[in-house]
């Protein structure tokens, strides 16, 4: 079990700021779920130097969503996630994510699962926790990650019986609790 993390933006949850790393490295509405959580923290009177970056008509633009993100990690930076390292350990240990989207769902703790859409790997920061077998042929979705378990679908589009398969992994120690793990194939 990781240890608790310190923590100081006052509203701002751990999830939200690990998640919307995630959306900043992987994700295409980074722009916009930077500026929702800004706001909200506009909006519930807590205010920092460089929030104004976030107070516009539209959606803000991409490099001044990354100030923003920056703002946040450098009142949290205990939450940083190192990209590069993580990005090169996914490389390593979900090799198919270069071929497909990666996505992900994170715990209340920071930590994450992510998919490369065969097999589902845990992290905590940049370092693995655990990875699945190949659970899946055609995709992973991610439907929910309540009292430690992680629940979700994978997809086998050539199945004549049901083109989605539910499973749920125990999210602190991996065990594939429902599901099938599959053959390369």
């Amino acid at each position: 079990m990781p240890s608790p993390i310190a923590f100081s933006c006052a509203e701002m949850t751990i999830r939200e700021i690990i998640d919307v790393q995630l959306e900043s490295f992987f994700g295409d509405k980074f722009p916009q779920k930077i500026q929702r959580l800004i706001d909200h923290e506009l909006n519930q009177g807590r205010w920092m130097e460089g929030y104004d970056l976030a107070v516009c008509q539209g959606v803000i633009e991409g490099e001044d969503a990354r100030k923003l993100l920056a703002i946040v990690l450098a009142q949290n930076p205990q939450l940083r996630i190192d990209e590069s390292e993580l990005k090169r350990v996914i490389e390593m240990q979900l090799p198919q994510s270069y071929f497909a989207s990666t996505s992900w769902i994170v715990a209340e703790d920071g930590t994450f699962a992510l998919t490369d859409s065969l097999r589902v790997a845990r992290f905590e920061g940049a370092a693995v926790i655990w990875r699945s077998a190949r659970i899946s042929y055609d995709g992973i979705e991610f439907d929910s990650l309540a009292d430690r378990r992680l629940r979700g679908r994978g997809w086998f589009l050539s199945s004549h019986a049901a083109p989605d398969s539910p499973f749920t992994f125990d999210f602190d120690t991996g065990e594939l609790l429902e599901g099938n793990i599959v053959q390369n194939g």
